[in-house]
């Protein structure tokens, strides 16, 4: 055998078992026509840093939903003097996981949860955005900065029309601190 066939043996398994451990829906597929459902994780990329920017992997998963009646409850468990939404409305609870990995070993970016980087629309015919709400969400809320290496599971919180029959959970990575590279992604928070 030849070295040189040795080499690109070498380089195919090597790529292969690369490729055995991702699993989820790759971003490019990812639109506000082809939604994640719940327990898809969806695999990016985000670019973190201003002047020495660094590529980072995330990956994110719709994890539970709660709406109307049940949203409540749990909001209330935690907190009694929540007011009910206004009306027309009810509550949406989401619980999301995220997780943030470098792809170098000298890659310690932090990436802000709590700069809103999920938002959520209507659903995919119009994309019309809903106004924020001020509620905070159960605990553990999905908030705050996550380091590199580091995965989160928490809530976000909001208020749906009830009409509303296919919102749309968004994740855009500029919201939170992303400097450069990342998908807009999407996600059902309906079933």
């Amino acid at each position: 055998m030849s070295n040189s066939f040795i080499r690109h043996s070498f380089y195919a398994l090597l790529f292969a078992t690369l490729l055995l451990p991702v699993t989820g829906v790759l971003a490019q597929g990812n639109s506000h026509t082809n939604t994640a459902a719940q327990d898809d994780p969806v695999i990016s990329v985000v670019e973190i840093g201003v002047v020495a920017a660094s590529n980072y992997d995330v990956t994110i998963t719709l994890l539970e939903t709660l709406r109307g009646a049940q949203a409540l409850d749990k909001l209330t468990a935690v907190n009694p003097a929540i007011a009910p939404p206004r009306t027309g409305y009810e509550y949406l609870l989401a619980r999301v996981r995220f997780e943030l990995r470098g792809r170098a070993v000298s890659d310690k970016g932090v990436f802000d949860l709590g700069g809103s980087p999920f938002q959520w629309v209507a659903n995919s015919a119009d994309l019309r955005a809903y106004d924020g709400i001020t509620l905070p969400p159960p605990e553990p809320a999905l908030q705050g900065p996550i380091k590199a290496g580091e995965t989160r599971e928490g809530w976000l919180a909001f208020a749906v029309e009830q009409s509303e029959s296919q919102p749309i959970l968004i994740f855009d990575p500029a919201s939170g601190g992303a400097t450069g590279r990342g998908n807009i992604l999407f996600f059902k928070l309906y079933k």
